[in-house]
């Protein structure tokens, strides 16, 4: 994959980063795959920019991400790799929690095709999720 791919992955994380949720979902293909980690209430795979949005509601309505720094790489196969940090933070209690998430991206044609998260705490942000 070329570095234009690497560009499109920057410009959809550099959109969800700043809140312009409109852009983000702009660079995602109408029939991209987003599959959200296990292990957590909103885990699953999303289809399409309106899937992606309904990720973002249900995990919004008690988190509040912010992304603190992200690294690209593009592997081998084209895969671009994402090492994002992030802190959560629960909209209930306002307890924060630092971590990081490794995904993967497809990108064809100019959009992002497939979207692949893995936590690196996920217990963590479980429980942050639950919080009351």
């Amino acid at each position: 994959m070329s570095t234009s791919d690497k560009d499109v992955v920057k410009a959809f994380v550099d959109a969800f980063a700043r809140g312009d949720i409109d852009t983000a979902l702009g660079y995602l293909a109408p029939d991209s795959l987003v599959d959200e980690a296990d292990g957590l209430e909103f885990s699953g795979k999303y289809h399409g920019p309106d899937g992606f949005q309904k990720l973002l509601t249900t995990m919004g309505s008690r988190l509040e991400a912010t992304v603190d720094g992200c690294d690209y790489v593009v592997g081998d196969d084209g895969v671009i790799i994402t090492k994002m940090a992030l802190t959560f933070s629960s909209r209930a209690t306002g307890r924060k929690l630092p971590t990081r998430v490794t995904e993967l991206y497809t990108v064809k044609n100019g959009r992002i095709a497939h979207l692949d998260s893995f936590y690196k705490d996920p217990a963590g942000v479980a429980a942050l999720y639950a919080e009351n």
